[in-house]
């Protein structure tokens, strides 16, 4: 084999598979067409799980410089009454939930990052002619420089968008709708306008969507009528009219204007034995939730570590099966969110704004329904039902993203948990006597060849200095970690290493931690065959 994996295409969910690969030790090649990563602004919206990401593959202070960090959103009448805030301010995985950034500047930097791997090649201006999928491998045929060569690789990523050539040879295809409406994107180099928040105005005649961007940069989106012709609202006299309507950016500079489309499909069948489909080759999603790009990120992750896994021979490749089965019901929950977003951006007649407008400033005088809606709470929780997991044990967390606090070390050092995690799978113990359970699994085989293990104590709670557990113990100086939790209850949670809770149980019976180690390793064990 030439390579373990090859990566068509390299905007942010091939970019990001790239580097989490290169953290894991995976000879890859990465393939774009294209001569460099994307120049014109596209997403614009990176939430607290695609930081979480960056942080797992080891880029997010790099990506972060270009990041305006936690905005939320404002929703205004036709008459310009602000009706609905959202401003969440939980940082449950280390993160704000909801920032901008501009996908140029994100996509170089990921690039970037590619250089500390010599075991990742890029290859760029590089097209990929076909590809062919035998029972041990896959082979492209890649055109490079004029010249037409064949590339073997063990696993191919189809990362190349939503005209997947990948997808098409599959026998994939997308299901679900196209959007009527189209809308009119416009970013500005500069603006005038002083709201850091995102501004939504909800008018049946026109809704539009002000969005801020890091370093004083601004993007419009206007929805368009069923007669206005591309060419007619793409003119520079429409466009000023348009943010003259919309606010203080008339005579801004204008660096792009492009007519979209959205949709909200989902492709059939995400993989074959050895490709597989990834972002917006597998899903496209509406942009009224700012979630298509992080949604890809989120593949990528998850695609990752059981490739890696598989590949090292840490697992069987039939851990390979669990991927769509994942996947595919949050990115299906993301693309229903971001429907119902447009439902409420979009009010088709008066009379339906009057009661959507009605509705939330009712809810004000509610806190339970306020709440929900200003802290972002409606948008669904990262949860797999089924899949790499073991059967939940009355907690409710197996299957959950796990929380990241800040934890104060024994040096008095301050510390994210998954960075004392690493790529591979933990043990974390939570509760008061947490160092003591995370000693008792020091001689337990769990079925893993790496397992980093982590001791968690609640804020209120002081480590005990003269433990001689081999293990890093903090102190959860937020208590991040709490609402997981019961005073007096120690738990202990077996975590994958894209973050989610694989396994959760009750740590105050001794005997239900061998049952743990049991279990993991028929999990294991389960997903040796194809």
């Amino acid at each position: 084999m030439d390579f373990d994996v090859a990566i068509l295409g390299a905007g942010p969910t091939g970019l990001s598979l790239a580097n989490l690969l290169g953290v894991m030790g995976v000879r890859t090649v990465l393939i774009e067409r294209n001569e460099t990563t994307v120049q014109a602004p596209r997403a614009v919206s990176i939430d607290d799980e695609c930081l979480r990401t960056m942080q797992a593959l080891g880029a997010v202070d790099e990506v972060m410089a270009d990041v305006a960090l936690d905005y939320g959103a404002h929703y205004f009448t036709p008459k310009g009454v602000c009706f609905a805030k959202v401003e969440p301010r939980d940082r449950e995985y280390g993160y704000p939930r909801r920032s901008a950034f501009q996908q140029p500047k994100f996509e170089a930097t990921l690039r970037k990052a590619l250089a500390r791997f010599p075991h990742v090649t890029t290859l760029f201006g590089v097209n990929c002619e076909s590809f062919t999928e035998d029972a041990e491998g896959v082979t492209l045929r890649i055109v490079e420089a004029g010249a037409p060569r064949d590339i073997r690789v063990r696993y191919l990523a189809g990362c190349d968008g939503a005209r997947s050539a990948a997808r098409r040879a599959i026998g994939a295809e997308l299901k679900g709708s196209t959007y009527r409406e189209r809308w009119l994107i416009v970013d500005l180099a500069e603006t005038n306008e002083r709201m850091r928040q995102t501004r939504v105005g909800c008018d049946p005649k026109r809704a539009y969507i002000c969005l801020p961007g890091p370093f004083g940069t601004r993007r419009y989106e206007f929805m368009l009528g069923d007669g206005e012709e591309d060419s007619v609202v793409e003119a520079p006299e429409f466009v000023r009219q348009l943010l003259a309507a919309a606010g203080p950016d008339a005579d801004a500079p204008v660096v792009r204007r492009q007519v979209y489309a959205f949709h909200a499909r989902m492709a059939d069948k995400w993989n074959t034995a050895r490709v597989f489909l990834a972002g917006d080759a597998a899903h496209l999603t509406p942009p009224f939730a700012g979630q298509g790009m992080n949604s890809g990120v989120r593949d990528a992750h998850n695609l990752a570590w059981k490739l890696a896994g598989v590949i090292r021979g840490d697992f069987g490749p039939g851990l390979l099966a669990t991927y769509q089965k994942e996947r595919a019901p949050h990115a299906w929950s993301l693309i229903q969110l971001a429907i119902n977003i447009g439902r409420v951006m979009m009010p088709t007649s008066k009379l339906q704004a009057f009661f959507v407008h009605s509705f939330f400033r009712l809810a004000r005088f509610i806190p339970p329904v306020h709440s929900y809606f200003a802290m972002m709470k409606y948008k669904p929780k990262p949860f797999y039902a089924e899949g790499f997991l073991l059967r939940d044990m009355g907690l409710g967390l197996t299957g959950r993203m796990a929380p990241q606090p800040t934890l104060e070390m024994l040096d008095r050092s301050r510390v994210r948990l998954d960075d004392l995690m690493g790529a591979d799978f933990a043990l974390v113990a939570y509760g008061d006597d947490a160092q003591r359970v995370i000693a008792q699994t020091q001689d337990l085989n769990f079925g893993f060849r790496h397992l980093k293990r982590v001791a968690v104590t609640p804020m209120r709670v002081n480590l005990v200095r003269d433990f001689t557990a081999p293990n890093p113990a903090g102190r959860d100086i937020e208590d991040t970690m709490s609402k997981l939790n019961m005073p007096g209850r120690d738990l202990l949670l077996l975590v994958r290493p894209d973050r989610y809770i694989a396994a959760a149980i009750d740590a105050r019976d001794g005997a239900a931690i061998a049952e743990l180690a049991r279990s993991t390793r028929a999990l294991v064990a389960s997903v040796q065959s194809a």
